[in-house]
């Protein structure tokens, strides 16, 4: 045998075996036979480098430590996934889906709009004939309520079923991260960042035996020309513990768990170290594929374990939510024996068609729902509440308790959130009270121990003015209860015009109780200048994610507030113009001030999606910034658009997420004296208030899909989705995500569903890709 061909049997051999260990956990040789493998292979790569290959077992740690990391886009956004923790969350969430999902809502859905726009004929019509055809529809629209309320009533019962059925796997407690392969090699690892962007670890992710550098081709299952694999990196807890004696032996400070652990490694600047924390894989998900011949999830977590990829053995699909409620209860009992650490259970729409029709929120996919189960709990006291002040000018009541060691870390506060809540749990002071860590990370107060009450424990009141500045404090309620006492009088009206159409006695509606305390969601101080208010909202302008103004932390903020430097957003963009007062600051040397100073005048180009989320507007995050600083491109656009345009515009053919609540708040901002002055002092400062986004074309009505809607399904070949719905906003049109009677056009490509059917029905006219590119002139 050449030496060629020896080096080639062992690249084979050798990830075959890390394919049985990692992937099956079913090793078929001892650690030092496989080292022998791997030594030999090293021999002849180096006497023959020739022979070496990128992919090379021997490759995955080479090369000097690193500098630093680099922060690049992800091909495809890595979300968030929403959190229940009980199974009524659960089961309202399976509701939801099949409510968007069931053929036979939908056709509940599509009969109720007839009957809308039956009743629309009718306006302005008097007459004996023209009342009869109302309660005609009247008692239609009832028959039909009544229809949906048992379909949902029924999805309920039978645990939400839908045709695909879903998809449960644990939620392993790591670190998210994006690998992408090109023609079945490992050219990039990224982080999951803010969702959008994140850092490029490549060179750590390659010291993983546990991540193939290239995939197993042999299989039935093509490998796609490109494929982002999402998944989650763990350290398990045998290394954990191994890692922590190794650290105590040399006098290092021990990891506090094993998902700091994980995280930390990732960022270490040596992947030779990387490569003895013992890190691990589990792949679960996808971002960017250049086909899509996967279908479900279910298949691509199968062809992910065909091309060697680890997927996590205990992922199961499930025919209903009965099945996977039973599931989640199983694997309580189980989650104790493994491995590795698990926080919960993710629950996943199984077909990704189906996926898509269910979309996303600015932050979750529809989708999917993670179940977490009941966190480690603690008991302590209460010792005291203080009130902290947040960049909003709200009030939040903060827990001082004696100290308690809680899920690896001592807590001495934990947040209470409202007054709202406080009067709900009864929390008094001297309270012995439960406490746990929300989502694992911020600590809460869950209840209180009134059989352990002392005699004088006192109840918690309120502020009634500023703490700091003094001034009157606005109430806040829980927007559901005052809706619902606003809307009582409608409500009586409409049960009598029902009662006096039907000819029966009107059903007595209720009288909801008045606001009290336990309604209240928040307090805030009124005065936009109130010193502490300010702080936080210069600490969160500069902050990372926000601005990013290196060296201007909280202590920094708090001495130029003090030394009367800054009193607003756009003060700090002059800073470059006082520099001789910068450096009467303590410990701002001219080193450090000049660093400053050149973080700040770097900060202007950050953009209009940064500068949003800075701003601190009170719901837009950064989230629904990029969304919005997309969409418009620049301040003036976003402040020419009404609520209704910023609540309901769209995303690639979807919802934005962004709705009412967001798009109230955020015009109301723009509106106001106090954001124009906001903006108009950043925009003479000369930061950047606009965003990279395609100009749309000046004389829409000539263009050839002006005023049209236009659905696109299947696989097309000359685009990609994204690509054929901004070209159908570039050209006038309006891309939709459902097909419906208001649709001009369907653009249908290979594997055409039922957005292909039910245009057929409605009689859209159907276009191919050919024609809708000869429509276009192109």
């Amino acid at each position: 045998m050449s030496l060629q061909d020896e080096a080639g049997r062992l690249r084979r051999e050798i990830r075959e075996h890390d394919r049985r260990y990692y992937t099956d956990a079913a090793p078929t040789i001892s650690d030092r036979e496989y080292d022998k493998l791997l030594e030999r292979l090293r021999q002849i790569e180096t006497e023959h480098p020739e022979l070496l290959t990128a992919d090379s077992p021997t490759q995955r740690v080479g090369g000097e430590p690193v500098d630093g990391f680099e922060t690049v886009a992800h091909a495809r956004r890595m979300y968030s996934i929403d959190n229940s923790y009980d199974e009524a969350e659960l089961r309202k969430w399976g509701d939801r889906c099949f409510e968007l999902l069931s053929p036979e809502v939908a056709a509940v859905a599509d009969e109720l709009e007839a009957l809308d726009r039956a009743e629309d004929e009718l306006k302005g019509t008097r007459g004996a004939e023209a009342t009869e055809k109302r309660r005609n529809l009247e008692a239609q629209r009832e028959e039909l309520k009544r229809r949906r309320e048992s379909l949902m009533a029924e999805s309920t019962k039978t645990g939400a079923p839908i045709a695909s059925g879903y998809f449960a796997e644990p939620k392993v407690d790591g670190v998210a991260i994006s690998l992408r392969y090109e023609r079945g090699r490992l050219v990039q690892a990224v982080t999951r960042g803010d969702g959008s962007r994140g850092d490029d670890i490549t060179t750590n992710v390659r010291a993983m035996r546990s991540v193939p550098l290239a995939l197993d081709p042999s299989k039935a299952r093509p490998i796609p020309e490109v494929l982002e694999v999402r998944g989650e990196i763990y350290m398990p807890e045998a290394d954990f513990l191994r890692n922590n004696q190794l650290a105590v032996a040399v006098g290092e400070e021990p990891m506090v768990n094993p998902r700091n652990g994980a995280a930390g490694t990732l960022k270490q600047y040596d992947p030779a170290v990387v490569a003895d924390r013992g890190l691990r894989l589990f792949a679960h998900g996808r971002g960017e594929i250049s086909d899509d011949s996967l279908a479900a999830q279910s298949e691509l977590i199968a062809a992910f374990a065909e091309w060697g990829l680890p997927t996590n053995p205990l992922a199961t699909p499930c025919r209903n939510l009965n099945a996977v409620w039973d599931y989640i209860q199983k694997f309580e009992q189980q989650k104790p024996t493994l491995a590795y650490g698990v926080d919960g259970v993710v629950v996943k729409v199984d077909r990704f068609e189906q996926q898509d029709r269910l979309g996303h929120t600015s932050r979750f996919p529809r989708w999917c729902l993670a179940y977490k189960y009941a966190t480690e709990q603690a008991t302590t006291t209460l010792l005291d509440v203080d009130w902290q002040m947040g960049k909003t000018g709200k009030l939040t009541p903060r827990g001082i308790l004696e100290a308690v060691f809680v899920a690896g870390t001592t807590v001495r506060h934990a947040t209470l959130h409202n007054l709202g809540e406080v009067r709900r749990k009864d929390l008094r002071r001297g309270d012995k009270v439960i406490v746990e860590k929300a989502g694992e990370i911020i600590p809460q107060v869950v209840r209180s121990l009134p059989e352990h009450r002392p005699t004088d424990a006192e109840p918690i009141a309120p502020p009634t003015e500023c703490p700091t500045c003094g001034s009157g404090i606005a109430i806040e309620y829980d927007q559901r209860r005052q809706n619902d006492i606003e809307s009582f009088g409608a409500r009586v009206e409409r049960e009598k015009q029902r009662a006096e159409r039907a000819g029966d006695e009107p059903r007595e509606i209720p009288q909801p109780p008045p606001l009290s305390e336990e309604d209240e969601s928040g307090r805030y101080c009124q005065n936009p200048q109130c010193p502490a208010q300010l702080r936080e909202r210069l600490w969160h302008f500069a902050s990372r994610g926000q601005m990013d103004i290196d060296g201007m932390g909280e202590k920094v903020i708090g001495q130029l507030l003090e030394a009367g430097l800054v009193a607003s957003y756009a003060d700090i963009f002059a800073l470059h113009t006082k520099r001789d007062e910068l450096l009467k600051l303590e410990r701002m040397g001219e080193k450090r001030a000049d660093k400053l100073i050149a973080a700040i005048d770097g900060a202007k180009s950050r953009g209009l999606a940064r500068v949003l989320a800075a701003l601190g507007i009170r719901h837009v995050g950064s989230s629904a910034s990029r969304l919005l600083a997309s969409h418009y491109g620049s301040i003036e656009r976003m402040t020419e658009a009404n609520e209704t345009d910023i609540a309901t515009f769209q995303v690639d053919g979807g919802e934005s997420g962004i709705g009412p609540e967001i798009a109230r708040s955020l015009h109301g901002y723009l509106h106001s004296e106090a954001g124009q002055e906001v903006i108009q002092g950043l925009r003479a400062a000369g930061v950047r208030l606009d965003e990279e986004r395609p100009e749309p074309p000046v004389d829409g009505a000539d263009l050839p899909l002006a005023g049209k809607t236009l659905v696109v399904t299947g696989a097309l070949e000359r685009f990609s989705r994204s690509e054929i719905q901004e070209r159908i906003r570039q050209l006038g049109g309006k891309p939709a995500s459902s097909v419906s009677s208001a649709t001009d056009y369907l653009v249908a490509g290979e594997k055409a569903g039922s957005k292909l059917a039910k245009a057929e029905k409605l009689g859209v006219p159907v276009l191919t890709e050919a024609e809708f590119a000869a429509m276009i002139g192109e």
